[in-house]
């Protein structure tokens, strides 16, 4: 498993202040991202080799609502 600190801005939230519920996909690719590159690995030059890692799935469960300037941990493991 691999964390990543995450902080919410505003142009992450709704009128409310709330994380808008697409946006938490984005919060998962950056900690994906920063999880290869915490192994080693070089997005870029992966990249100008044609080869890429994609994401087949994907599984959220709302728990709480993230909100403005709150501090987030995202977990991404295999």
């Amino acid at each position: 498993m691999f964390r990543w600190p995450i902080t919410v801005y505003y142009e992450d939230t709704d009128a409310g202040g709330v994380v808008y519920h697409s946006n938490y996909l984005k919060f998962f690719e950056r900690a994906r991202s920063e999880w290869l590159r915490a192994m080693g690995v070089c997005q870029g030059t992966l990249l100008k080799q044609d080869l890429a890692f994609l994401v087949r799935r994907a599984e959220l469960d709302f728990c709480h609502a993230a909100r403005f300037e709150q501090q987030l941990w995202v977990e991404s493991r295999i």
